[in-house]
């Protein structure tokens, strides 16, 4: 056999391999996205990013979810609390620093929180905004109004450390890098 040919081989079994292991880990993926649907993680086959966050905020809060996704304005309830939660998560090369605010003054929402993960969902940053700071906060020179991160006070971003606590399955959102 020639070297080419070898080499050719070679190429076509690294080839193989690779859609392999790419079949293998759409599988287990799906297979880990039926059982988070199972264990009530996510309610629907909707926006995955969207999901992951309001499930983690309520274990964070201890709040109940919303029984529809098409709750108006809220999606928990801590006590009589109504909690809207917007979820983003941010590649490295993502520029866009805010959340869209498509509210009015009176949306039936106490707490507006803001989860932030990193491109690997990982948490970045939360913020737990009072709705009338949250109303103060909203763009009016901007046709479609957003909230902008860099003009949340300091005060308003969730100690992560002191919220999770010891809880384990929380603490796995942590970026310990």
């Amino acid at each position: 056999m020639t070297e080419l040919a070898e080499v050719k081989i070679l190429s076509f079994e690294i080839m193989v391999n690779l859609e392999n292991e790419k079949k293998q880990a759409i599988e287990k993926f799906l297979m880990w996205l039926q059982k988070l649907n199972e264990l009530k993680i996510f309610n629907s086959r909707r926006d995955f990013t969207s999901q992951l966050g309001e499930w983690l905020i309520a274990e964070m809060y201890n709040a109940e979810l919303a029984e529809s996704g098409k709750q108006k304005d809220w999606d928990m309830k801590v006590g009589q609390t109504k909690i809207q939660v917007k979820t983003h998560s941010k590649a490295k090369t993502t520029k866009r620093a805010n959340t869209d605010f498509k509210y009015d003054k009176n949306a039936d929402i106490d707490i507006f929180i803001i989860v932030v993960f990193t491109d690997e969902y990982k948490i970045k940053t939360i913020y737990e905004l009072p709705w009338k700071i949250a109303l103060n906060l909203k763009t009016t020179h901007t046709k479609d109004p957003v909230i902008t991160w860099s003009e949340i006070p300091n005060e308003y971003i969730v100690n992560l450390n002191q919220k999770i606590g010891h809880n384990n399955l929380l603490k796995s959102f942590l970026d310990t890098n």
